[in-house]
């Protein structure tokens, strides 16, 4: 993210929220290691103020141009302009980027894509493992260390890539019972349906006004989840990192 730009001062800091922000640093292209076909996404203000557009990288040239696809938001095409300033945010292991360029040729025949200028300074930092997100997830849980307890719904209030906070409207279960969770993440508009097991580290009720019914909030954290699991709950968390930075606790 270019030190001019305050208003992407907390897209590559994903403990925003929190009292120790990563350490920001800069970083080659090749640094980031991206991948043709990679998920990106674009900003540019004069279309889309706060909105954020996705886009796949086609190709680069080093030190000359980056190759993207026409960007596209809720289905629609984006319609840059050449010499639109952009501001583009990237993924890549546990680490987030941001760089300035401008658009430099609009293509559309034989097909739609972007000339982007090469960037000349890319800032990120480390996401860190225990980075946690705001979520609103609907969950189904079966209490296996308490086979008699009826199978309880509730929501996930956040997230990360080794644990929850799961909510009911009873008590589910007390420390150090073993859960098995059924959810639905979406990826990249893609649902994937989820069984994870995880165990109760804490149970207490919901902070006070958070809502006008009696909940009760339990720190879980995930047990064994299956490579794909682990692989899923941790792309979730970090594409909310990304897409939603507002969202981290």
């Amino acid at each position: 993210m270019p030190p001019t730009d305050q208003t992407s001062s907390d897209t590559t800091s994903p403990a925003n929220a929190t009292n120790a922000p990563p350490e920001r640093k800069t970083y080659t292209f090749g640094e980031m290691q991206l991948s043709i076909g990679d998920r990106l996404q674009v900003e540019c203000r004069r279309i889309l103020q706060e909105r954020r557009a996705l886009v796949r990288l086609i190709g680069y040239v080093d030190g000359l141009s980056l190759i993207v696809s026409t960007p596209v938001i809720s289905g629609k095409r984006v319609e840059l302009v050449e010499g639109d300033d952009i501001i583009v945010r990237a993924f890549s292991r546990q680490n987030a980027f941001a760089f300035r360029c401008t658009a430099l040729r609009i293509c559309r025949l034989p097909l739609d894509y972007v000339h982007l200028s090469f960037p000349t300074v890319i800032q990120g930092s480390v996401i860190r493992q225990s980075a946690r997100v705001k979520t609103d997830i609907a969950v189904e849980v079966r209490n296996v260390s308490q086979p008699e307890t009826p199978v309880a719904t509730g929501r996930i209030a956040n997230i990360s890539a080794t644990g929850a906070l799961l909510c009911t409207r009873g008590m589910l279960a007390r420390r150090g019972d073993q859960l098995e969770m059924r959810f639905i993440l979406t990826l990249h508009e893609t649902d994937m349906s989820l069984k994870v097991m995880a165990e109760v580290l804490s149970a207490h009720p919901a902070a006070e006004g958070e809502n006008p019914d009696p909940e009760l909030s339990f720190g879980v954290g995930f047990r064994e989840p299956s490579p794909d699991a682990r692989v899923q709950i941790k792309s979730f968390v970090y594409q909310q990192i990304i897409e939603h930075p507002r969202n981290i606790i």
